[in-house]
């Protein structure tokens, strides 16, 4: 039985890999066709697609598998794997740090990711100090973060949008209508089936964590934290590979910051829908608030790098890793133990 479950584990995370290859190649051809900013098109276009697997696995965790911990750990867990994912391209890119080859452009994306996971995290803490908000359908601190997450997805495209006036104006004139070609329509067949597959495998793989947590006696954050965050995050590794082998680091950590910022202000906002009694901020565990506040720590590193290494580019460069890396994944695996033994 337990074989049985990891087989299955291992064969969604392969799935969801395999989709968000076609995923990613979809999206990029659509982000030219329509000649959108790459910053707003990593963040949001492809940020949003390979996030699919932290929403379905969030939604069908709570409506199938009536387990609430392993949407909130599928999301909060994301945020480390993905801040993990840079430390781990850090050490694959072969021109020094790679954070110095980044411009600053995904430090407004990571300060505004700051901010909605403390939102988050505080609305986990105070659901656990007050009963106040249990009752309601909808938590107010979940409008908060909805809220902030529109505003915050509308001031990245602004920006970007600026950046993009000067190299785009022979593309103003031409409307989206006229760019839909059957090159682009292709592309977009592909992003919506690939899509689907991805949401279906995430359900598969929710059912799959669900068992996994009863047959070990694991509790359901730490799986949801763990196994499940891992393996929906396979999308958001995938492209971060790709991006490097194209030269385009700033992608790949816009693409992951970005996706931080979809699983807090999105995913969690449709997991807190999708739930039925009470708040989903008061159905989760407690342990949450230390991956909120892991999240929040490792992008503070990742900012703080972003700002150095932009005028100290090789310091604390080492042979085979960087200061920012090793700090980066001693984090994570401090945040993943205290996580399992709490």
């Amino acid at each position: 039985m337990l074989t049985l479950l990891w087989i299955q584990l291992i064969a969604a995370a392969i799935l969801i890999l395999l989709s968000s290859k076609y995923l990613v190649d979809s999206s990029s051809k659509i982000a030219t066709k329509l000649g959108l900013g790459h910053t707003f098109v990593g963040i949001v276009l492809l940020a949003t697609a390979t996030s699919l697997p932290e929403l379905a696995t969030g939604i069908s965790s709570i409506t199938l598998s009536k387990a609430p911990d392993l949407a909130a750990g599928a999301a909060f867990g994301s945020n480390i794997v993905n801040l993990l994912i840079i430390a781990i391209a850090d050490v694959m890119w072969p021109r020094g740090p790679m954070l110095a080859s980044v411009s600053r452009g995904p430090i407004i994306v990571a300060i505004l990711g700051i901010i909605l996971i403390f939102i988050a995290t505080l609305s986990t803490a105070v659901h656990h100090w007050t009963d106040i908000f249990d009752h309601w359908y909808i938590s107010p601190l979940s409008i908060i973060l909805i809220l902030f997450f529109l505003i915050a997805t509308y001031v990245i495209y602004r920006i970007d949008n600026k950046n993009e006036d000067s190299g785009n104006t022979k593309r103003k004139g031409s409307s989206i209508i006229n760019r839909l070609d059957p090159e682009t329509k292709r592309a977009f067949a592909f992003y919506i089936i690939s899509s689907l597959c991805i949401i279906g495998t995430s359900i598969w793989l929710s059912e799959v964590g669900d068992k996994l947590a009863e047959t070990l006696q694991w509790e359901e954050s730490f799986v949801g934290t763990q196994f499940l965050a891992i393996s929906t995050s396979l999308p958001e590794l995938a492209t971060t590979i790709a991006a490097l082998r194209l030269g385009n680091p700033e992608m790949a950590v816009a693409n992951l910051l970005g996706s931080n910022l979809f699983n807090m202000g999105f995913v969690l906002f449709a997991d807190e829908i999708a739930i039925t009694n009470g708040s989903l901020w008061s159905n989760i565990s407690l342990s949450h608030v230390i991956t909120g506040l892991t999240g929040i720590f490792m992008t503070i590193i990742v900012v703080t790098t972003l700002l150095l290494r932009r005028h100290h580019p090789q310091a604390f460069s080492f042979k085979w890793i960087n200061l920012e890396s090793s700090i980066l994944i001693i984090i994570y695996i401090i945040a993943s133990a205290a996580i399992f033994y709490i």
